[in-house]
């Protein structure tokens, strides 16, 4: 029983291992032409800058910056849940971005709202929306002094 025990364990850290992403293995000083290899595919976007650097985009989640053909820098969407009680989740992400330095690039930040009656994206205020739960929940209204921005695109 402990053996099969034991090498299910070593099974599952092994394969584990080989769930590693492509991204995952990427670090500074590789040339494009690695950086393509380990990620099985070029990028789906690219962004030139005046400083002859380029950020790759990987989706909307992952980028890489390339300057004279090496990896300079990667970044990641972060995700944070501002509010989560079980029927409801109120999530903020701040998109991947890449630029170089000196360079004032603007962070796109995108909000999601889980419910059972489906998911809302957009760009929403997460302290308004919990000031607005909260009220619902104690009875009481937020001021009206405050603007409260909800999301009113359903995601598909």
């Amino acid at each position: 029983m402990r053996c099969s025990f034991l090498t299910a364990a070593a099974l599952a850290f092994a394969a584990a291992g080989c769930a590693t992403s492509g991204f995952d293995k990427l670090y500074p000083g590789m040339s494009s032409h690695q950086v393509v290899e380990a990620m099985g595919s070029g990028p789906s976007r690219a962004q030139e800058f005046p400083d002859q650097s380029t950020a790759w985009y990987y989706g909307e989640d992952r980028c890489v910056l390339m300057r004279e053909d090496k990896l300079v820098s990667k970044a990641t969407s972060e995700d944070t849940t501002s509010i989560d009680v079980g029927v409801v989740a109120v999530r903020d992400t701040t998109k991947a971005l890449c630029a170089p330095e000196g360079y004032a690039a603007k962070e796109k930040r995108e909000q999601e709202i889980d419910t059972p009656f489906g998911t809302y994206r957009g760009n929403i205020d997460p302290s308004a929306a919990m000031k607005k739960v909260k009220g619902v929940v104690t009875g009481q209204e937020a001021p009206a002094d405050e603007k409260q921005e909800q999301a009113n695109t359903p995601a598909p």
